[in-house]
């Protein structure tokens, strides 16, 4: 005898399919989960890809620039802004984007390492950077501030330095360099020294890791004028001139320039070849643009040994 068929009652049947409607929905998010999570997963191995490629092309561009220097230096110890090395390196079209480069010679900027030596303030370095910066405009006591930040001491200098005992009361606070400058970023954390005058100083400035001469044919037009006391624009473009296609041969050729007579001028801290150079890379690949700065220390014997890279501005 066949058992009677019983329906379920309609409040098991709304429990039941409201049981199917969920169970259905979450299925379908956990679904979408995973393909939002795949989708993430693919996405931030490619970025990695792409910054994986530009980090070679990078290399490779510091590669050229090293080898650039070495055949130059085959060529002569003389350095200047017509030779191989100051060409820039055009767009070259690469699979899934494209890079250039070029390289610029940081002896033709102010070194900030070369105003202390073996713990004292160099008087000529200090002279010229004085003189720089009443050329840009900027109050040439802040040549005070940067010593205290590049001196061992704790000493603040008159009438602008500042040393531990002004910066620990910042907020955030922190303490005084007393070494060498890595970066001329640095500059940023010494006191007085605000957006505007970073930004005069930068174009003219560097922080190489020795004191290093200054080469008269490549440094700007400031650095020039900032050699002696009036030296105006116009003696510092015809300084710039008088360089012509070979630039100058000595620096004895250079102070012999009719532009620096009468002028007390000594050749101390002054060099026509250089040793440190930035090659700076713009690399475009996929979507990812970035920009590399390799320096560059191009040694007595010719090989070019990498110093730092980073990415950013100059």
């Amino acid at each position: 005898m066949m058992m009677p068929w019983h329906r379920k009652p309609p409040r098991e049947q709304g429990v039941a399919l409201i049981t199917a409607v969920l169970i259905v929905a979450l299925a379908a998010a956990v679904v979408t989960a995973m393909i939002g999570r795949q989708q993430l997963d693919i996405r931030r191995t490619a970025n990695m890809l792409e910054a994986d490629q530009i980090a070679l092309y990078a290399r490779g561009l510091a590669s050229w620039a090293g080898e650039i220097l070495s055949r130059d230096h085959r060529a002569g110890r003389v350095d200047h802004l017509n030779e191989a090395w100051a060409t820039v390196l055009p767009p070259i079209s690469v699979e899934n984007g494209q890079l250039s480069g070029r390289l610029e010679d940081m002896q033709g900027r102010f070194n900030l390492n070369s105003l202390v030596v073996g713990g004292v303030p160099d008087p000529l370095a200090v002279a010229r950077f004085r003189r720089l910066l009443r050329l840009l405009g900027l109050d040439e006591d802040l040549a005070v501030a940067v010593l205290d930040w590049l001196d061992a001491d704790i000493n603040p200098g008159f009438p602008a330095g500042a040393e531990d005992d002004l910066y620990l009361g910042l907020e955030p606070a922190y303490r005084a360099g007393n070494s060498r400058m890595v970066s001329p970023s640095e500059l940023r954390l010494i006191n007085a020294i605000d957006g505007t005058a970073y930004d005069k100083l930068q174009p003219h400035i560097s922080t190489l890791p020795v004191p290093t001469p200054i080469n008269v044919n490549t440094a700007t037009a400031p650095v020039l004028m900032s050699l002696a006391e009036n030296i105006s624009e116009e003696n510092a473009q015809q300084l710039i001139n008088g360089r012509g296609k070979e630039g100058y041969a000595s620096v004895a050729q250079f102070l012999a320039n009719k532009e620096l007579a009468g002028r007390e001028i000594v050749g101390d801290g002054l060099s026509v070849g250089s040793n440190y150079f930035m090659a700076i890379g713009d690399v475009q690949f996929g979507r990812i643009q970035q920009r590399y700065f390799t320096l560059l220390d191009r040694l007595d014997n010719g090989r070019v040994k990498i110093l730092t890279q980073s990415t950013g501005t100059l």
